[in-house]
């Protein structure tokens, strides 16, 4: 018998959009947030969904809303805020957990801390970061076999406004994290100090990303045991990129904390119309040498388009049974060629250079 899917947070941007998609692949997910009447509403707009009450304030709440073998969707952030109430109500319960974070703190708890003691299926990270970063490096550490001894991994976006395609959420989360110490994986984890910069062909033109945390680290080494060197960086900061990378981490974030914040109070009044915004992933593979074996590219349209499909595709996934258990990439959850057709059904897809 299939789990019950529950989506928490499902009237915040992230959710709603989530819960819409779920619909559409004819799940009928129970609808779970802190205000009664907004779940109402969109229950009845959705065909009469199930809603529950629950507030992170108050974790009993959050525990109730699962049972062993159900699907927690967890879309509340900031996640290193508000999170952790959903994934120790995954654990304690049994039940499988996705959540669509970009905190690379939040994802390194999930893995370090929660995952030892999940007796089911914990996957963060399940949305544009980061899981079509760990399908465009497995994809490339797949086509090359053992020479894969590194892989960099890079996300970018175009078409359009970058800060005003942003919800409120993420650009929160972004603000937040700005200043935690990031990680790399080099035969095992390390903590960076600084940032570091490369540059990627993306669609014919060079592109300057920042070095971040993602959930790869943890969880391409565990599917590819001769990978020694994981290196993810993001793509959204253009010509600041570098001033951003020679700083410490405190004292770079201060500024885009502040600015972030401001763009966080005024995101609700932007967000909204047909977004323009569209994605690209690059995976490149190296040899223990340094010399390049090969790259994927991967596009796609808008990321919370994308997030909200993948995390619909995953959840339904899931919530027919899971094999493995423990905190979990998206390869090792569904396996390879699963995978890339999921993340094609949700918008990203492999594409020439």
């Amino acid at each position: 018998m299939a789990g019950r899917i529950v989506v928490f947070g499902a009237t915040g941007y992230t959710g709603t959009l989530t819960a819409r998609a779920l619909v559409a692949q004819g799940a009928r997910p129970v609808l779970a947030g802190r205000n009664p009447e907004t779940l109402a509403k969109l229950a009845d707009d959705l065909g009469g969904l199930e809603t529950l009450p629950a507030d992170v304030e108050e974790p009993r709440t959050v525990r109730a809303l699962v049972e062993r073998d159900d699907v927690l969707v967890s879309t509340v952030g900031p996640y290193l805020r508000y999170g952790r109430a959903a994934v120790e109500a995954a654990v304690d319960a049994g039940a499988h957990y996705l959540d669509c974070t970009g905190e690379p703190p939040f994802v390194r708890e999930v893995f370090e801390v929660y995952g030892p003691q999940a007796h089911s299926a914990l996957i963060p990270a399940l949305g544009y970061d980061f899981a079509p970063g760990n399908l465009a490096a497995a994809l490339a550490l797949d086509r090359v076999g053992d020479d894969g001894f590194r892989v960099d991994i890079g996300y970018f976006v175009g078409g359009g406004d970058l800060f005003r395609g942003l919800s409120v959420g993420t650009l929160r989360s972004i603000a937040g994290v700005a200043s935690a110490r990031m990680y790399t994986f080099r035969g095992r984890i390390h903590d960076e100090r600084r940032a570091r910069v490369r540059d990627f062909d993306v669609a014919g033109r060079s592109r300057t990303a920042l070095s971040i945390g993602g959930s790869e680290h943890f969880a391409l080494p565990a599917s590819y045991p001769a990978l020694y060197e994981v290196n993810v960086y993001l793509g959204w900061f253009g010509r600041a990129t570098r001033t951003v990378a020679v700083a410490p981490r405190g004292a770079a974030a201060l500024g885009i904390r502040v600015g972030l914040g401001a763009l966080a109070r005024l995101a609700g009044r932007w967000r909204g119309g047909k977004s323009t915004l569209t994605s690209r992933i690059v995976a490149v593979a190296y040899d223990a040498e340094g010399a390049l074996l090969t790259d994927v590219h991967l596009s796609g349209g808008d990321p919370y388009d994308f997030t909200a499909r993948a995390l619909s595709w995953a959840a339904c996934q899931a919530a027919q049974g899971m094999v493995e258990t423990g905190a979990l990439g998206p390869v090792g959850a569904f396996g390879l060629s699963e995978l890339e057709a999921g993340c094609a059904l949700a918008g990203i897809a492999r594409v020439t250079g």
